[in-house]
């Protein structure tokens, strides 16, 4: 009878406590919670590059508005800032429509307006992507007055002379464009383009040619194709046919990242059809995640919410898979002044964050190199970390609360500090009474960081909780490196939809290279430099194991060094990682820039992992420090890749 009453007391003392505990916090019972693990000791494709994803603005802008924006546009850790030139328009903010004047036998050049936008921007880090677009005022056909500016030139010659001039005047200064865009949206609507498809391409190769002739290094990009992608075939076969450069394909998509696949895959396919695009990036300089664009400005509209902050994530970690797809640039980052309600920009026009502006700098500021991530549950999440710096940035994509538990194990510092963020309705997110701005909501200082847990917390619907943990050195890999000016970064692609990938970044002068699940894969990427050092420090760090496959298998740097324009030389450094050197003396893989042919000479190096650049010592005489540097991942088996990191040598 006893054991009976105490069983009894027992269940009565159980089933209060669960009475206690609905009516005091209604929360469901522990089993259910949503677990988010983060391993930051494994390392997974594909990383969170910062060369990504960029932004774009239209015609619009006012000088007032881009003074006041373009100040915290570093935020985003973006590469490009690409606008329409928007000359000959009936309007432009920035009065860069009037920046080609007078008559076509008299042409007037006012430079100031973009000069400014050009330097406040560099101040930024950020680098011009100009579209050349639409028709200068002396070239417009003044028969007629509907969509005169959108035709072609009425007269390329003087086209070609009005490129030439606006392209040495900026090498001259200093300030070359990142990217010489060829017009915008040419195979879309008439307000953008109302001539023939022969007629543009004339309009393409005058362009290209006039810019080369200023500044040889250029990157010229085109045709800015419409989302409907009426020449995405016909473009590239008059551009193969007649050899002409085309470093980027440009094209255009406004819907979710899902159905952006579907023009990657036709725009590759496209270009697939010819071995003269294989150093050709595919670039999406316009695109937005909402697949309804009209209206454009709705006060109500979930793009300037919380909501529309997680479906960017979403999209990021789509596009990541892509590799092939070098940029995407958001449409827009401002709001035009004009709008009567909030539009598509990642900034309100009278300069105010957006939820989406907070969530695009949580992915800016996370470190690049990824890491597992398990997530049990429909929460859906991005982990990275360097040696200083971990993230783990987890979204909501659903329209229900979620209870949710997280987990960091191995984060390679023992001891630190842990910094909590949210974006929902009361966080970060502008708009009535929220907190417009990123701060954190919780915050624990020099903290014990072995295998750190979060518990029993709350995620709201379409939230996002951003979790970033520091060792108190301030170090971090994203801090900007002065080794050498960047001039150019190619991409060579002998394969389109594969896993594997290339990237460097001119900021960090780190290239990341991986194979995927790729067997067999070539991936380089390169950077054409001038004042490079006598000497650089190379450090490489390799996750799985590399494998010698054929004779072409190779983890290495070469270098292309150039003397007044053409290349006289090249040398590849290799050596053994770990014991396994896997160069070949009889390696005979095409090679896509530089001398284009195999290395003239090969040097190997003690240890892969840290080692001298010499790159003085094997220059060529009369060799004045500019020079192509490429890094090779080929062949080295499925799960493999790697980091290099190259720094001027100290001492």
């Amino acid at each position: 009878m006893q054991k009976k009453a105490l069983k009894n007391l027992i269940l009565l003392l159980l089933s209060v406590c669960l009475v206690f505990s609905y009516k005091t916090s209604a929360q469901l019972p522990r089993l259910i919670l949503n677990e988010v693990y983060v391993d930051f000791a494994v390392g997974v494709d594909n990383p969170l590059v910062k060369t990504k994803f960029n932004v774009y603005d239209p015609v619009g802008p006012t000088m007032e508005q881009f003074d006041k924006n373009v100040k915290i546009m570093h935020e985003l850790n973006i590469e490009t800032y690409r606008i329409e030139l928007g000359w000959g328009r009936r309007y432009s903010g920035f009065g860069l429509n009037r920046m080609i004047d007078g008559t076509a036998e008299h042409l007037t050049y006012n430079f100031e307006p973009l000069d400014h936008m050009i330097r406040e921007l560099k101040k930024q880090n950020i680098l011009m992507h100009g579209a050349y677009c639409y028709c200068p005022f002396p070239l417009q056909d003044t028969s007629i007055d509907k969509y005169r500016d959108s035709r072609a030139p009425n007269n390329i010659d003087k086209w070609k002379e009005i490129i030439t001039t606006v392209a040495k005047h900026y090498v001259d200064l200093d300030m070359p464009f990142g990217v010489d865009e060829v017009w915008n949206e040419a195979d879309g609507l008439y307000i953008f383009y109302s001539g023939t498809e022969k007629e543009f391409q004339q309009v393409y190769k005058s362009t290209a040619e006039a810019v080369l002739s200023a500044n040889p290094d250029a990157t010229i990009a085109g045709p800015a194709s419409a989302p409907e992608l009426v020449w995405h075939r016909s473009f590239p076969e008059f551009v193969a046919c007649e050899k002409l450069p085309m470093d980027m394909f440009t094209f255009h998509h406004y819907g979710s990242a899902e159905l952006a696949l579907n023009s990657i895959d036709k725009v590759a396919a496209s270009l697939d059809r010819f071995p003269h695009f294989k150093n050709t990036s595919m670039v999406m300089d316009e695109w937005h995640s909402a697949d309804l664009i009209e209206p454009w400005c709705r006060d109500d509209d979930v793009r300037s919410t919380y909501e529309g902050a997680s479906q960017l994530l979403h999209d990021f970690s789509i596009l990541l898979t892509r590799p092939e797809l070098t940029s995407v640039s958001w449409a827009w980052y401002m709001d035009p002044t004009r709008a009567k309600a909030t539009c598509m920009g990642l900034i309100t026009g009278d300069g105010h964050r957006k939820a989406v502006f907070n969530a695009w700098k949580i992915y800016g500021n996370m470190p690049v190199d990824r890491k597992q991530v398990k997530s049990i549950g429909p929460l859906e999440a991005l982990a990275s970390a360097d040696d200083h710096n971990t993230g783990v940035v987890i979204w909501n994509p659903d329209p229900y609360r979620r209870r949710i538990d997280v987990h960091l194990h191995n984060i390679p510092f023992s001891k630190g500090n842990v910094r909590i963020y949210r974006i929902d309705s009361l966080h970060a997110s502008w708009g009535d009474g929220a907190e417009e701005n990123l701060v954190p909501v919780e915050s624990f200082n020099n903290i014990d960081l072995t295998n750190w847990s979060w518990l029993d917390h709350i995620i709201p619907e379409h939230g996002i909780i951003y979790i970033e943990a520091d060792d108190n050195s301030g170090l971090s890999e994203l801090t900007p490196v002065d080794v050498a000016d960047v001039i150019k970064v190619n991409h060579y692609y002998p394969e389109r939809g594969t896993t594997s990938y290339a990237d460097f970044d001119r900021k960090t002068w780190i290239a990341r290279l991986g194979m995927g699940g790729d067997t067999d894969a070539d991936q380089e990427v390169g950077v054409l430099a001038d004042r490079l050092p006598d000497v650089m420090t190379a450090n490489i760090t390799v996750e799985g194991d590399l494998q010698k496959l054929d004779r072409n298998s190779l983890l290495g740097i070469r270098v292309d060094y150039q003397i007044n324009g053409s290349y006289k030389k090249s040398v590849l450094f290799h050596g053994p990682f770990e014991g396994v050197d896997l160069y070949n003396k009889d390696r005979d893989v095409a090679f896509p820039w530089g001398t284009q042919k195999q290395a003239d000479f090969a040097v190997a190096v003690e240890n892969l992992a840290d080692f001298q650049l010499m790159l003085k010592e094997n220059a060529p005489a009369g060799w004045k420090g500019k020079a192509h540097i490429s890094f090779i991942m080929q062949n080295t088996g499925p799960g493999t890749r790697t980091k290099i990191m190259l720094k001027k040598h100290e001492g």
